[in-house]
């Protein structure tokens, strides 16, 4: 790994590749999957890691059906996702690969709860914290793209209401 001050990189590919990790959580929380999609190469790979279950890796179409149904279930309750994505740190960079890592705060927000200040404050307690890391390929076209990526929560995920 090289050291994190290091300047031997090329500046435009580590802007499109800071610009690609943070259009993760952009598209995905604006319910703009098609966009969200062309992130991926065609054939991506998903290792989530929960803290008390096995990994479950998806691949491919299988990828693109679990995270279709995972946000639509969003839409159908009625929540709105929040990545909060900090500390974005490029681990490596080659003209065509790259891995980068940053630590994810998840808020599931009730977006009835939105104009009740008293309930928005409880929604917003229920957050998932972890760590993404993704490896980037760059294509033949130019443009960087997620190849894999694992999600590694730090802790269980619980979303309860408020009785």
């Amino acid at each position: 790994m090289n050291h994190p001050g290091n300047t031997d990189f090329d500046v435009k590919d580590r802007l499109a590749i800071i610009n690609l990790c943070n259009a993760y959580s952009n598209h995905f929380d604006r319910n703009e999957l098609a966009s969200w999609f062309t992130l991926f190469t065609d054939n991506p790979t998903c290792i989530i890691c929960l803290s008390d279950t096995p990994p479950v890796t998806v691949v491919g179409d299988d990828f693109k059906n679990l995270l279709s149904g995972y946000r639509e279930g969003m839409v159908n309750a009625g929540t709105q996702p929040l990545h909060l994505d900090t500390n974005l740190t490029i681990h490596e960079q080659t003209n065509e690969r790259a891995v980068a890592e940053a630590y994810m705060m998840y808020v599931p927000l009730e977006i009835a709860a939105f104009n009740v200040p008293e309930k928005t404050r409880v929604e917003t307690q229920v957050t998932g914290t972890g760590r993404y890391t993704w490896d980037l390929l760059k294509g033949n076209d130019d443009i960087w793209r997620i190849d894999s990526y694992t999600i590694s929560y730090f802790q269980k995920v619980v979303e309860v209401s408020a009785g």
